[in-house]
């Protein structure tokens, strides 16, 4: 079988996978609960040094190991890749950072990685972000700040989007070649006004006033950079109206003024206000952001809302051992 041909029947297991799944198109991919709804045991191991992760079959058990130690987003891709050994009947794999990113001339290699991108960033996953980011979905005119948001909006790295991107023709091989050398941590602190992140490891999302009523799925400590127009003669600001015990919190409150100057601004002009949020403990958040006038109540405002999903880590606290959705089935009696 040749490469076209390996790979097409794994873009068609990963399409198999998400019908049944009944994920939504353009919704991160919950990768992890897909692995552990097949009776995969699946664990975390910080200790695996240049291994990103494994897939082993004994008999009729299966596992799945993953290096701890990486960035959330490269743990969610080789969960993927390892998920991708498991669909198409291949054999245990000790996978490193080459056999990921680089499959080469291995069957089973390259039909793994093609169903990890296909699983996370499906075509119609990658357009549906790319529309509702305002940009034709077959002739999008991408910058390198547009990839990373759709790559932080799907829980992927920022290269790997940049590599699906060119599969799929959304993007030239020059272009991408140009992607790949941005520096994903630069991009996010552009996104930030300069600001680096709390956690560099962490993702940065950015959402404006088209998207009322939007879902988004995070990870603990993630941002969320929310730009607010504000205009000086209409007299009103934004506020954010969280309770104290919100599961996110204010890390950033700045304003950037409109292109044209500050003496505009001055005079009535435009401004935008970002409030950054981080996302301190799971659970599911709506954040109400409120434009108000002097003496005007909160009943009577428009609001921008966001719903956040933010995912509880997939280990314990010690941040290595069996999947935590998994230990009670370590914890319940055998039966003979």
């Amino acid at each position: 079988m040749n490469r076209r041909s390996l790979e097409y029947e794994a873009v068609l297991a990963a399409e198999y996978v998400l019908a049944e799944a009944d994920i939504a198109p353009g919704a991160r991919v919950p990768i992890f609960d897909l692995i552990e709804d097949r009776g995969i045991w699946l664990c975390f191991d910080a200790g695996l040094d240049r291994l990103l992760g494994i897939y082993q079959r004994i008999g009729e058990a299966t596992g799945i190991a993953i290096n701890a130690a990486r960035p959330t987003p490269l743990q969610r891709f080789t969960a993927a890749h390892e998920l991708g050994h498991h669909e198409l009947g291949h054999t245990s794999h000790l996978d490193t950072e080459t056999t990921i990113s680089e499959p080469m001339h291995d069957p089973q290699e390259i039909q793994a990685q093609a169903f990890a991108a296909s699983l996370l960033m499906s075509e119609l996953a990658v357009e549906v972000r790319l529309e509702h980011r305002g940009h034709h979905p077959n002739r999008p005119e991408l910058g390198a700040a547009d990839v990373y948001l759709m790559s932080a909006e799907l829980g992927v790295s920022y290269l790997a989007a940049v590599t699906q991107l060119r599969v799929l023709q959304k993007i030239s091989s020059a272009q991408a070649r140009a992607f790949a050398k941005e520096s994903p941590l630069q991009l996010k602190q552009a996104l930030l006004g300069g600001r680096r992140p709390d956690n560099p490891r962490a993702s940065v999302m950015q959402f404006t006033l088209a998207d009322n009523q939007r879902e988004v799925v995070l990870d603990i400590d993630d941002e969320i950079d929310v730009a607010l127009p504000e205009m000086a003669a209409s007299g009103h600001e934004w506020t954010l109206a969280t309770e104290p015990d919100s599961a996110f919190g204010v890390v950033s409150d700045r304003y950037r003024q409109s292109e044209s100057g500050a003496e505009e601004t001055l005079f009535g002009g435009s401004k935008t206000r970002h409030i950054t949020l981080k996302a301190r403990t799971p659970g599911r958040s709506r954040l109400d952001f409120l434009p108000l006038r002097p003496g005007e109540t909160t009943e009577s405002a428009t609001p921008l809302s966001i719903h956040a999903v933010t995912c509880a880590p997939p280990v314990s606290e010690l941040g290595h051992g069996i999947s935590t959705n998994q230990h009670h089935q370590l914890l319940s009696p055998t039966t003979t």
